[in-house]
């Protein structure tokens, strides 16, 4: 699992780094990124949400969004005052939240297996709820106006963690789903990576970054004093090892599409998305010491 989820990495990479040199696909890569919300978030989203063993399972998983609630009430702070100040700040605070989906899950999963892999995509799947609503705010704030019905897209892996919900409470999840889970962290990896690059070097986001360093620094210095604590009074290794990932996290890959697909140009997600990879080899090797421990 370990050499797929590194390989879905370096494809990703790989493609989105060619679909940037094509002006055709620059042209029409807000599809490209809506169709990327469906067919991979809504997918893990409903079925997270079916195989959740009980509510009480969701109790650190709650936990650990609540840092990303109040990593964009920080950003709130130093971001000036206009009418899109709180969909601004939202982005800040996003960009510097932990990548969960596309960093988390595939090397909790590439380094401690299903244990560490269950825990991942709860606490993912409560952020998606909040990143729900913080998409909402984008939206509503938005420099480029949005279509209604594409608010429906948008909102999707909401809607499917609701219907992976219902689906739990009326059966109980198939065995398949298991491999299924697993299996879709080099897939996961692949298609954010790829849909990463690609939105950081669209035409768009080709913004400087230097005057967003200063604000980002903060926001990460905040994350990662929070989520070390954390992960050091967990009760389960799985645990362990997810909250140091988020920690020490790669960039979030939402904010630079969401930039795209609403039309934001902001100097602190161009800077996490450059200064972010930084903390890949600590979040790697303090997953592999805790694994071990």
């Amino acid at each position: 699992m370990t050499i797929a989820v590194i390989c879905g990495y370096a494809l990703g990479v790989l493609a989105g780094w060619s679909f940037s040199r094509s002006e055709r696909v620059a042209a029409m890569w807000r599809k490209v990124i809506r169709g990327q919300i469906v067919l991979v978030s809504v997918f893990v989203s409903l079925l997270a949400a079916w195989r959740l063993p009980s509510v009480a399972d969701l109790a650190w998983p709650l936990v650990g969004g609540a840092v990303g609630i109040l990593l964009v009430a920080v950003a709130l702070i130093s971001t000036p005052k206009g009418s899109d100040r709180l969909g601004r700040a939202v982005l800040r605070g996003w960009s510097a939240s932990p990548n969960g989906g596309f960093w988390a899950i595939p090397v909790a999963t590439a380094v401690a297996g299903a244990a560490a892999t269950v825990f991942a995509v709860l606490i993912d799947r409560v952020l998606v709820v909040i990143f729900g609503v913080m998409t909402w705010l984008l939206r509503r704030d938005a420099p480029l106006k949005q279509q209604k019905r594409t608010s429906w897209i948008d909102q999707a892996p909401v809607i499917a963690l609701i219907i992976g919900l219902v689906l739990n409470y009326f059966s109980d999840a198939p065995e398949w789903t298991a491999d299924a889970l697993e299996w879709s962290a080099p897939a996961m990896a692949m298609a954010g990576a790829a849909v990463f690059v690609g939105s950081v070097l669209h035409p768009s986001q080709r913004i400087p970054w230097r005057p967003g360093v200063k604000t980002w620094t903060l926001l990460v210095l905040v994350r990662v004093a929070l989520f070390v604590p954390l992960a050091l009074i967990t009760p389960e290794q799985g645990m362990h090892i997810v909250f140091l990932l988020f920690a020490f996290s790669i960039p979030a890959f939402f904010p630079p599409q969401l930039s795209i697909l609403y039309g934001y140009r902001d100097p602190v997600v161009a800077a996490a998305v450059r200064w972010g990879w930084i903390f890949a080899p600590v979040g790697i090797a303090a997953a592999v010491l805790a694994a071990r421990a």
